[in-house]
């Protein structure tokens, strides 16, 4: 519900932009991108965007296309600050998103019926296409069952998730 009060919000949905650019997006696909725009994507209840001078560690994360995430171990201490550097070594793109299981099915949904949907910096999810790499910043709050996933349809399906654990 709260990831479905973000992506309505005030925008009205994602739905197409009239094939216009806004002052300040990023181009996506036909128009259907969110991120930093709009307010999308800002909290959930596993925290909120965090800030590159804020960065307590690093963790390099490869996505493929074997539905899979490879990582260390998402063991994370509550309000750290961690910088995720996705790497698509797929040839599909692949989305790189955190936030609560339940969130995760939200968004699910709404990516079954827009696809297409593109997920720029400054939120909760990033869309990384093939070959390419893109970073995360998230500032974590403890929550129950958070996951980093991608809600490509399908993708989550076959796989595509990770627990992250919280540490004392």
């Amino acid at each position: 519900k709260m990831m479905q009060e973000k992506h309505m919000g005030d925008t009205g949905g994602h739905g197409h932009m009239g094939g216009e650019m806004k002052e300040g997006m990023h181009g996506g696909h036909h128009g259907e991108e969110h991120g930093a725009h709009g307010g999308h994507h800002g909290g959930s209840l596993a925290g909120n965007p965090g800030q590159e001078n804020d960065v307590d560690r690093v963790i390099n994360v490869e996505a493929n296309d074997a539905m899979r995430f490879v990582h260390k171990p998402f063991n994370i201490k509550n309000g750290e600050t961690i910088k995720f550097v996705i790497s698509n070594k797929g040839a599909v793109p692949h989305e790189f998103a955190i936030g609560t299981k339940d969130e995760h099915m939200e968004h699910g949904k709404m990516m079954m019926n827009n696809p297409n949907m593109h997920h720029g910096p400054g939120g909760n999810a990033i869309t990384v296409a093939p070959g390419k790499t893109e970073t995360l910043i998230w500032t974590f709050e403890e929550a129950w069952e958070v996951e980093a996933a991608c809600n490509i349809p399908g993708h989550y399906q076959a796989g595509m998730h990770s627990p992250v654990k919280f540490r004392p």
